[in-house]
């Protein structure tokens, strides 16, 4: 909880894997009007057993929300997907995918959207390492300090500035 201390209160809602998600979590953040959205472990104490054990054909969604509003859900969708969230109910949005038109449960759709950000920024710094780290590993360590401050540098001048790709911006920096 200490390292998010910074962001509690502000109405963000923390991404969580199934490690980390679990329903004291999600109260004690909501208690600090901050959100959580994460997947979910089935074996989690306190859990209802009428959304885990419910067999679900593809396609189908089952969900509880207790008083405070926190949420539940089983969505199947190749296998089972078990989700809780202090912000999304069981709402749903058609989506396409493959051609076809499938429902989604909203509580899906923002956790996917959010993990999907955290791991772009992960993977940035790492864009053009791979082939320098293999072949020269002296200069690999000097390198990432580069492409970390680089990948700084564009999320300030971003914050400031238009939004600028990141290849573009390094082409730019460095000219």
């Amino acid at each position: 909880m200490s390292l998010c201390e910074h962001i509690l209160g502000c109405g963000h809602t923390l991404p969580r894997d199934n490690w980390y998600t679990n329903l004291e979590l999600a109260s004690e953040l909501l208690d600090k009007n901050t959100h959580l959205v994460g997947t979910l472990r089935k074996n989690r104490g306190g859990c209802p057993k009428a959304v885990i054990d419910t067999k679900l054909k593809p396609g189908e969604v089952i969900a509880m929300e207790n008083e405070r509003g926190i949420c539940v859900l089983k969505w199947k969708d190749k296998r089972d997907v078990l989700m809780l969230s202090t912000k999304h109910s069981k709402k749903h949005s058609k989506i396409t995918k493959k051609g076809k038109v499938i429902r989604k449960p909203t509580m899906v759709l923002a956790y996917n959207e959010i993990k999907s950000a955290v791991d772009m920024s992960d993977q940035m710094p790492h864009i053009s390492l791979r082939n320098t780290v293999k072949s020269y590993k002296k200069l690999g360590a000097e390198l990432n300090i580069l492409n970390t401050a680089i990948v700084n540098a564009r999320v300030m001048y971003n914050e400031n500035k238009k939004s600028e790709n990141i290849v573009r911006f390094r082409r730019e920096w460095s000219n």
